[in-house]
C-alpha cells in the first residue's frame, strides 16, 4: 500500500496563509501536515495510562487543556528526515499581520529540543480529519522512517493469525469512523479518548499493525484490532465482507470459576502447562489449601456464570451502596434513570474492578460479594495479598488478573484459534480479540459450533457464547 493518511484538525487553514503570504522557497505542504499529525499523536498519548476521572481537579481530558501541550521536535531529527524543515518551521512561526503564528514554539534550551503546538484557533471545535498524502517520494520516506516490525518470538508463536493482517484485504470507511468518534466525544467530553481512538483509526487505515505479547503478565496478544474502537467496528470490512465475533461471555469470571472448580475436585487437571507463569498457580494452590473454599459456593458461582446471571445477581445490592449515584454518573456521564441494561453494565464494571483491584479498594463491593460468597472472597483477598517474587508490594494484587488472562489466552489463542486455522487449512481468516474470535460473517456459525465443541472437549462443558455481526 503506497499511500499514507495523516490526522489534522478540520479547522486547519494552511492554504489561506500560503495565499496571503507566499513563502520565498518551494513549500511542501505534505511535510507540514505530517508534522502536525505527529503533534496530534503526541497529545493523544500523553497520560493515556491514567484512568479517566471526571473530578474537577483533573482536566487532562478537557480539550482546552490538552491542546496547550508542547511536543518536543528536535531540529537535527527534523533535518535528517526533511532537509528543508527549518525553512518551513521558521516561516510558520512568523507573526504575520492578521494571521499571527501558525505554530507556537518553545525555543531551544540546553538539554531540551524546540517544542511546538498549534494555536487554539486552528483546533476549532476539536474535530479531526484524515488527509491522504499523494507525494510518492514523501510517502516512501515516511514508510522508510517507520518500517513494520514484529518481534521474532511473537511472529513465531502467533504467525498463524498475524499473517491475516493484510492491507489489501482490510477496508475501512475512515470518514464514518471519525464521525462516530466525534459524536461520542460530544456526549462524553473525553477529548483524550477521542484523540487516541482517532489515532487508532489512522493506524489501521495506514496498515500500521503492531503486535505485542508479554507471556509473564496478561499473556494476551495485543494487536491494532484489539485497540480499535468498538464504536468503529461496523465501518471495517475484510475481503469486502462484514466481520463478526464469537464472544466468551463473562470471560474473566468464567475462567476464574473454572480454576476454582478444577482445584476443588479430587482429581484436578494440571494447568501448569497452560499458564506461562508457573508461580501464579503455585501461589494460588498454596492459598487455596489454607482457605479451603466451599464446594457449594463454587458451584453456585459457576452456575450463575453459565446461566449468564452473574452481574444481574449483584445489581440490587450495588444500587444500595454509598455513592451509587455519583459512581453511575461518572461512568455514564448522566444520572441513573432506572434502565436495567445500564444497571447491568454498571454492575459488571464494579464487579470486575473489585476483582482486579487492590484488597483495600472497592470495600463496599467486597462486602456485597462476601455476603454471598464468603470463602471465595477470602481466597481472592489472601491470594492478592500474598508476596510474589520480583513484584513490588503495590503490584501483588495483579496476580489474579495475570492468572485469569493467561488461561483465557491459552484457550482462545493457543487452542481454539490455532485449531480452527489448522482444521480449515487457512481458508477461514481469523483474529483474536482477547475473549473473542473474529471471523468473516459467512464463517460465523461454523466457528461458533467449533468453539463450543472445543470447550466441551477441553474442560467438559461449554461457556456462554454470544454472536455478533459488526454492523
Amino acid at each position: 500500500m503506497n499511500e499514507h493518511y495523516i490526522l489534522v484538525p478540520k479547522n486547519l487553514n494552511l492554504d489561506q496563509r500560503l495565499a496571503k503570504f507566499p513563502p520565498s522557497f518551494e513549500f511542501n505542504k505534505e511535510y507540514i501536515y505530517y508534522f502536525i499529525s505527529k503533534l496530534v499523536e503526541d497529545i493523544a498519548y500523553q497520560n493515556m495510562d491514567k484512568t479517566y476521572d471526571n473530578c474537577p481537579d483533573n482536566n487532562k481530558n478537557d480539550m482546552d487543556f490538552m491542546i496547550k501541550h508542547y511536543t518536543p521536535m528536535c531540529a537535527n531529527i527534523n533535518q535528517s528526515f526533511f532537509r528543508a524543515s527549518k525553512l518551513h518551521l521558521d516561516y510558520l512561526y512568523l507573526n504575520l499581520p492578521n494571521e499571527g503564528r501558525f505554530f507556537w514554539r518553545n525555543n531551544y534550551e540546553e538539554g531540551k529540543c524546540f517544542s511546538y503546538r498549534l494555536p487554539e484557533y486552528y483546533w476549532g471545535n476539536g474535530e479531526l480529519e484524515l488527509i491522504l498524502l499523494s507525494g510518492q517520494s514523501f510517502v516512501n520516506k515516511i514508510k522508510k522512517e517507520n518500517p513494520p516490525f514484529v518481534e521474532n518470538k511473537v511472529r513465531k508463536k502467533f504467525g498463524f493469525t498475524i499473517n491475516y493482517f493484510d492491507t489489501k484485504r482490510f477496508e475501512l470507511d475512515e470518514k464514518s469512523a471519525l464521525k462516530d468518534l466525534y459524536t461520542e466525544y460530544q456526549k462524553t467530553g473525553n477529548y483524550q479518548k477521542y484523540l487516541l481512538n482517532a489515532v487508532r483509526v489512522m493506524n489501521l487505515k495506514n496498515g500500521h499493525y503492531t503486535f505485542h505479547h508479554n507471556p509473564e503478565t496478561d499473556g494476551r496478544l495485543h494487536t491494532v484490532l484489539t485497540q480499535f474502537p468498538k464504536i468503529c467496528r461496523k465501518h471495517l470490512k475484510y475481503d469486502n465482507e462484514r466481520l463478526s465475533e464469537i464472544d466468551l461471555s463473562s470471560s474473566v469470571p468464567f475462567i476464574l470459576s473454572y480454576i476454582l472448580y478444577n482445584y476443588n475436585t479430587l482429581q484436578p487437571t494440571d494447568l501448569t502447562t497452560k499458564i506461562n507463569s508457573k508461580d501464579l498457580l503455585y501461589h494460588y494452590i498454596l492459598v487455596k489449601n489454607s482457605v479451603k473454599p466451599s464446594d457449594k459456593e463454587i458451584q453456585h458461582f459457576k452456575d450463575l456464570i453459565l446461566n449468564n446471571k452473574l452481574y444481574n445477581y449483584f445489581m440490587n445490592d450495588f444500587t444500595k451502596l454509598p455513592y451509587f449515584e455519583e459512581n453511575f454518573q461518572r461512568q455514564f456521564n448522566r444520572a441513573f434513570d432506572g434502565d436495567e441494561d445500564d444497571l447491568r453494565k454498571y454492575s459488571k464494571k464494579r464487579f470486575l474492578s473489585m476483582l482486579f483491584a487492590k484488597p483495600i479498594a472497592y470495600k463496599n463491593e467486597q462486602t456485597v460479594f462476601a455476603k454471598y460468597f464468603p470463602t471465595i472472597n477470602n481466597l481472592l483477598l489472601r491470594y492478592k495479598r500474598k508476596k510474589f517474587r520480583d513484584f513490588k508490594k503495590s503490584d501483588w494484587h495483579k496476580k489474579l488478573s495475570y492468572l485469569t488472562f493467561q488461561l483465557e489466552s491459552h484457550f482462545m489463542v493457543n487452542i481454539i484459534a490455532r485449531e480452527i486455522n489448522n482444521v480449515f487449512k487457512r481458508k477461514i481468516p481469523l483474529f483474536t480479540l482477547h475473549d473473542c474470535i473474529v471471523v468473516k460473517k459467512q464463517h460465523l456459525d461454523i466457528v461458533y459450533k467449533m468453539i463450543e465443541d472445543i470447550f466441551i472437549r477441553e474442560i467438559g462443558y461449554a461457556p456462554n457464547l454470544t454472536k455478533e455481526v459488526w454492523g
